[in-house]
């Protein structure tokens, strides 16, 4: 049976694919952002993927189901403007 691919959003290309491993997303973080990682992870926070745009790398880690994000500066914003698909 052929896998069919669900969209909510009409007109926008479905983008997900396999999740890379907690290594490979790790490799992709600069400096500044390992850090802030690293001190996210002893609260439980945990590196759901990169998102890549005309502003550089931003980390995504979810707790809860709660987003925090990182930027190339490795600053945290605790309350960021983005939705997670479920």
């Amino acid at each position: 049976m052929p896998m069919i691919e669900q969209n909510d959003r009409p007109g926008e290309k479905e983008r997900r694919h396999l999740s890379p491993s907690k290594h490979e997303l790790w490799s992709q973080l600069n400096v500044s952002q390992q850090a802030s990682v690293s001190s996210l992870y002893t609260y439980g926070y945990e590196l759901a993927f990169i998102r890549v745009s005309s502003q550089g790398k931003i980390a995504v880690m979810i707790l809860n189901g709660s987003p925090i994000v990182i930027d190339d500066e490795g600053t945290i914003n605790p309350h960021p403007e983005i939705q997670i698909r479920q």
